[in-house]
This record gives structure tokens, sequence and C-alpha cells, in this order.
């Protein structure tokens, strides 16, 4: 006897699997010859600089994404690690518009949505910029609590002084 499991495969709710209707849900375009996903790997593999930064890993901060948002010049962060799709664009299987929703910006969320389970940071390898800068706290910002710790202090000292003082 067969055991055939409860659950379908994939989940009904899953981005996998195709609708009634031959629609998956996500949107594909038709790629020009010579861009399929094996076009992309060799492309990939080509030692051509798909960076623009001649092999060097930089840290990008938030300004210097959002410079990043054009067809000929795209950018994206996925989970921290800065990407420069702008040579995938003939590749990506979802198409430019696609692509350009994340342009300048962290698209970790819009990736999500859309396929979790593809390896990015293989087929993006070639791609890495560098890593997202961490946050800077804002000049002056140590100062202000340095000032009210030092107001509360000296407001506790005079509390305490005066409350055990007596006047003649």
């Amino acid at each position: 006897m067969l055991n055939i499991p409860s659950q379908s495969f994939p989940a009904p709710s899953s981005q996998q699997r195709v609708s009634p209707s031959g629609q998956s849900g996500r949107n594909k375009v038709a790629l020009k010859p010579g861009h399929s996903l094996m076009d992309w790997i060799r492309f990939a593999k080509s030692g051509k600089d798909l960076t623009g930064l001649r092999g060097r890993l930089i840290e990008v901060t938030q300004d210097e994404l959002h410079k990043h948002n054009k067809r000929d010049d795209c950018w994206t962060c996925i989970r921290g690690m800065v990407y420069n799709v702008t040579p995938y664009m003939d590749y990506h299987p979802g198409g430019e518009e696609e692509l350009m929703k994340a342009a300048g910006i962290d698209g970790t969320d819009l990736f999500d949505q859309v396929h979790r389970w593809v390896n990015y940071e293989s087929m993006l390898k070639e791609c890495l910029v560098g890593r997202m800068a961490t946050k800077a706290a804002t000049p002056g910002k140590g100062k202000k609590h340095k000032f009210v710790f030092l107001l509360i202090l000296g407001l506790y000292i005079d509390l305490h002084f005066f409350s055990n003082c007596t006047y003649p």
C-alpha cells in the first residue's frame, strides 16, 4: 500500500504551485535569446567586472545606495549585502520592471515575497559591491545624554545636600 501524505505538495498557498488557470502568480517575461539562466552563469563566470569596482568590496551607506537607482546603474541590498544588478537586468525572469522595484533600496522584503528559496548569493556573487554600512550615532547625541545624566546627578546631590541641612 502506498503511503500518500495527507497534505499536497507543494502546499496550496505556495508560489511553486501552478494555479488552475495555468498562471503561477509570478510575472515572467520572455527573455531575449542568449539570456537564459545558463547564459547568465556563463556571463557571470566570464571574468568581466560586474560590480564596476574592479574587485574591491566597499561599505555602502544608505545615501550611496539611493544614488544607484537607474536602469543603467542599479544597486540593491539583500540581507545587508549590496549587489550591482545592472548586468543581471536582461537575465532576470521577471524582467527589468521587477528588478527596478528594488533599485537603490533594501530589496530584501520584495525578494522574499517572490522567491525566498532562490540562492541569490551564488547567482549574484560576481555582482557583490559590499556590505551595508551600519548606522552611525547621530553627532551630538552622546553629548545630550551626558548633559541629562549630569543634570539628574546635580539634582540628586542638591536634594540630598539640602534635605540633610539644618538652618539656624
